[in-house]
């Protein structure tokens, strides 16, 4: 495709942001394949619509092909750009509706899963206060990785995110939930299993497969670095399964193991050895004045004052593996 040499002048149209829309879900997906299933649209409206967007801009927004997808270096500075631009504006409908009514408009939640079996969960009390006060506000919540989780509200695409927070990151605001506890767990299947607690050492471990999240968090250091990994997961339910079979051992929330009947017969692995505590914590952007969030934080704060929080992880005794 040939583009034109002249240089962009024209003020943005809806039909301008619609297009740096469907690009953004394009990027974040990782292509035009990828994305067809979240934008609804085939793989030939798709490409006729970046097409569309790089004549418009009078720049050559993304390579595709048998190499694969991949943003030009105008590509990313559109990217970065439309993120912005986009979350401008959302935070600019937000404003208004607020001036004129009730609190309004969709609230995006990232979240690590099996959370709503920790006691020390309260974000089900959270959201039932919230909805209660603002009832036209609508939720939508999305699980993934803890890196996922904060990419997307980097990207705006999520206002709020759960995560178990391994590192901070400089773009983001923390605040402390609660406290998560895990173990290493071997099912009966296992051989391990018969011979916990007494008859197990930590080099008999070492020579076990064990399975974790695909993706590592920058805190993995101890003993537990040094466990043999051959199989890897996205969520935790394809851990327990994993565990279950009994070919594997395998990090998980002790709340999770105990609520969950199928695993009520799993053991923890000499969990003076192979433990970790990790804060969960809520996250937003740096300088966040969407009031939908707002609304949250101040929802929260009033939590925190009528009920005191658990206590932080100790980081230099705990050991922090995946990133869930």
């Amino acid at each position: 495709m040939k583009l034109s040499n002249r240089n962009f002048v024209s003020r943005l149209s809806d039909a301008d942001i619609r297009l740096l829309r469907i690009f953004c879900t394009v990027t974040r997906c990782g292509g035009f394949a990828a994305a067809e299933s979240e934008l609804q649209l085939g793989l030939p409206s798709i490409s006729r619509y970046i097409k569309a967007l790089e004549i418009r801009l009078a720049v050559r927004l993304c390579r595709r092909g048998r190499s694969g997808f991949s943003l030009t270096e105008q590509g990313r500075k559109v990217y970065a750009a439309s993120l912005q631009l986009i979350s401008d504006i959302e935070r600019f409908e937000g404003d208004i509706r607020s001036m004129h009514s009730d609190l309004s408009g969709t609230l995006n939640l990232g979240v690590i899963d099996t959370l709503i079996t920790d006691k020390n969960l309260r974000i089900p009390e959270l959201i039932r206060s919230y909805k209660t006060k603002y009832p036209r506000v609508e939720f939508n919540i999305v699980t993934a990785t803890s890196n996922v989780v904060e990419q997307s509200v980097l990207e705006g695409t999520a206002h709020v995110g759960i995560v178990h927070a391994r590192r901070h990151v400089t773009k983001l605001d923390y605040r402390f939930l609660f406290l998560e506890r895990c173990n290493l767990y071997a099912s009966e299947e296992h051989p391990l299993f018969h011979r916990i607690p007494a008859g197990v050492r930590p080099e008999d471990v070492y020579k076990h497969d064990f399975a974790g999240f695909s993706y590592l968090g920058d805190s993995e250091v101890g003993a537990a670095a040094s466990l043999r990994k051959t199989a890897s997961v996205d969520c935790m339910e394809a851990l327990a399964t994993l565990i279950s079979t009994g070919c594997f051992i395998g990090f998980l929330p002790d709340h999770y193991v105990q609520s969950v009947w199928r695993l009520k017969q799993f053991r923890p692995i000499l969990p003076e050895v192979f433990s970790y505590a990790v804060d969960i914590d809520l996250v937003t952007r740096k300088g966040a004045t969407s009031p939908l969030v707002l609304a949250l934080l101040d929802h929260l704060d009033s939590f925190a004052l009528r009920r005191p929080l658990a206590p932080r992880a100790t980081r230099d005794s705990s050991v922090s593996l995946e990133g869930n």
